[in-house]
């Protein structure tokens, strides 16, 4: 992913800063927190729309700005991101004409996943991060966008917290730290963002409101959609795995197992060592013909 001719550059300087940042990235490469002060700091030497873009491996391009520490952490300096979550939407792609990236950050996973799917459904809550979204997908008409936060209903205002220097980690709430600023947000439920009847794959990525956007996709669940969800590591009760496995017929995999299902909450922290790094598994219906095709497709690699 990060060999030269799968990167361009907004400029000159761009390419300079990128060097420089790549690196600090070797010195730092076991320490987020350091590796985010140098970027930081780096890029006040150099203008603040230094950007690179990245040719996926699906065809699509994904534009980082050079002062964003996550993504030019996990997206430049590695060959693939989140490897289990790519094999998941190609397994996917002839079983199912709709992709959901909820909670879809910059649009990284929308980029990857155009060429794949008829449609898109993009969904973003914090108004600055979908910005970026807009212009990394803004050209992708197959894409629908909309700013909003996910939820159990729709058409309600919650107040959202964007976290100071980690757009990643921002997230519904009213606690926020002296540094985060916060904004309201409308909310959109699963069930009325997708058609009936419409077995979409979903990817959901909302820091902590997964329950609440579980609640409200029950009927998308029933119509054989296949969610993509996080666990994190340091939640050693498993909220959002053991929420699903109390649904009735939902069955849930690990999706860096190569799809080993999972009946138990103990199944689910044996995949989840580490306290510090977030976990995807996939959930649906037992009689969903999507997962089917996916198990299948995992099963002919």
């Amino acid at each position: 992913m990060t060999r030269d001719q799968d990167l361009s550059f907004s400029s000159g300087s761009a390419k300079r800063q990128y060097v420089i940042l790549m690196s600090l990235f070797r010195i730092a490469t076991l320490n987020r927190y350091l590796f985010g002060i140098f970027a930081r700091g780096l890029a006040r030497f150099f203008p603040a729309r230094n950007a690179v873009t990245v040719k996926l491996k699906t065809g699509g391009r994904f534009k980082i700005y050079l002062d964003d520490a996550y993504w030019t952490r996990f997206a430049l300096y590695r060959k693939d991101y989140e490897n289990d979550v790519g094999d998941v939407i190609q397994a996917a792609q002839s079983h199912a004409d709709v992709f959901c990236d909820l909670g879809a950050n910059k649009g990284y996973w929308t980029v990857f996943s155009a060429p794949l799917f008829k449609q898109i459904f993009a969904v973003e809550a914090s108004s600055d991060t979908y910005k970026i979204l807009t212009e990394n997908t803004g050209a992708l008409k197959k894409v629908s966008r909309r700013w909003a936060a996910v939820f159990s209903k729709s058409n309600e205002e919650l107040t959202f917290v964007n976290v100071h220097n980690s757009h990643a980690s921002a997230r519904l709430g009213d606690n926020p730290n002296a540094t985060d600023h916060t904004e309201t947000v409308e909310t959109i439920a699963i069930d009325d963002l997708l058609p009936a009847k419409t077995a979409a794959l979903i990817k959901l990525d909302v820091e902590g409101a997964e329950i609440a956007a579980i609640e409200g996709a029950k009927r998308a669940l029933a119509d054989g959609c296949v969610l993509i969800y996080e666990d994190h590591g340091s939640d050693r009760s498993c909220a959002p795995s053991v929420h699903l496995l109390d649904i009735p017929g939902i069955s849930l995999y690990s999706a860096q197992s190569g799809l080993r299902q999972l009946l138990s909450i103990e199944d689910v922290l044996s995949e989840k060592p580490d306290k510090y790094t977030g976990y995807n598994f996939l959930a649906a219906h037992k009689d969903s013909t999507l997962l089917a095709g996916i198990i299948e497709g995992f099963a002919n690699r």
